[in-house]
């Protein structure tokens, strides 16, 4: 088994890239333990934006004006 201080030595020398790919390996590691799903680079997922909403805005804006005057 490796120590930690070995382990350290080792990654310093990694590449800029293997270490990235390092860091991957452990997020995942830890996402499985934690029982989370990471998000997949070959899937296309749905964001929001509030980009060309002003009704929503709007909405807002009323509802906080409302809340204002109670």
């Amino acid at each position: 088994m490796m120590l930690n201080s070995e382990l350290l030595v080792k990654l310093e020398q990694l590449s800029r890239g293997d270490k990235f790919q390092f860091i991957q390996f452990l997020m995942a590691e830890l996402a499985k333990e934690e029982g989370l799903e990471l998000l997949d680079n070959n899937k296309a997922y749905r964001t929001c934006s509030p980009h060309n909403y002003s009704d929503a805005a709007d909405k807002l804006m009323s509802l906080l004006e409302q809340e204002e005057g109670k």
